[in-house]
């Protein structure tokens, strides 16, 4: 019985050893230099629209002063419905009227020597108006009626009212002429283009990120040629579209 008892052991002993002694299983994992992959091509399409202002805003700021600041407000707000009124007379619609803020601030009087005191000496209260023209003969006349309502302050910016509709109009413009000169690229070369991957867009100028015309450009526009109609010279609506293609695996 006791033989036959070792005689197990070592059986078991050696084929315990015998499946640690074995090799161990490798698997073998491609580099990725080894991998096969499609080629790309990559083209770009730029697209360019030159655009003019058909709309201008104009602000105005119009102030009253007041012993309390319910007077100084109720002499502003009649301020600003007299130029309401004249302005509404050239033809701007109430839409196109909109009053930015108001404003209440007191004013400290001052002692003899010119410093300011703690002490009220009235309130001033401030109004903005912007009213939008589409017609650019009208903005000396809206200065002027805002001049004779009292106007403090006045100044004018240009914009293109339908720009988002523009910009999508270019974004057209530039993924055609991508598409296009990609399929030019691949019959010049005798390749068939695969499956776009990747799309990329890059704006240029100050009019993609800005609806207003810049204030520089109408200057140089006044200096350069004085005959030259209010607004500014046309400004350039760029985008850069790029597109990449796959390449079947034998291009």
């Amino acid at each position: 019985m006791l033989k036959k008892t070792v005689a197990s052991l070592a059986l078991a002993t050696s084929l315990l050893s015998f499946g640690a002694c074995r090799d161990p299983q490798i698997i073998a994992i491609p580099a990725a230099a080894d991998v096969v992959r499609p080629g790309q091509m990559t083209v770009t399409g730029t697209a360019t629209l030159e655009v003019s202002p058909d709309c201008a805003d104009l602000t105005m700021t119009i102030s009253a002063d007041g012993a309390r600041p319910g007077l100084a407000t109720a002499a502003v707000q009649a301020k600003q419905q007299e130029m309401v009124a004249a302005l509404m007379k050239l033809g701007i619609e109430a839409a196109d009227l909109k009053l930015s803020h108001l404003t209440l601030n007191p004013i400290y009087a001052s002692n003899p020597d010119g410093w300011s005191q703690l002490k009220v000496a009235t309130y001033r209260a401030e109004i903005t108006v912007t009213a939008t023209t589409r017609r650019f003969d009208q903005i000396g006349p809206i200065m002027d009626a805002g001049a004779q309502a009292g106007a403090s302050a006045m100044s004018s910016q240009f914009r293109r009212s339908d720009l988002a509709e523009l910009k999508k109009q270019v974004r057209d413009m530039a993924l055609t002429a991508a598409k296009d000169k990609a399929a030019q690229t691949a019959k010049a070369l005798g390749i068939e283009l695969g499956r776009v991957v990747t799309v990329a867009e890059a704006p240029n100028g100050q009019m993609w990120d800005s609806a207003y015309f810049p204030r520089v450009s109408n200057e140089v526009a006044r200096s350069a040629a004085p005959g030259l109609a209010i607004g500014g010279v046309l400004q350039p609506l760029t985008l850069d579209i790029t597109i990449g293609f796959e390449l079947p695996k034998s291009a």
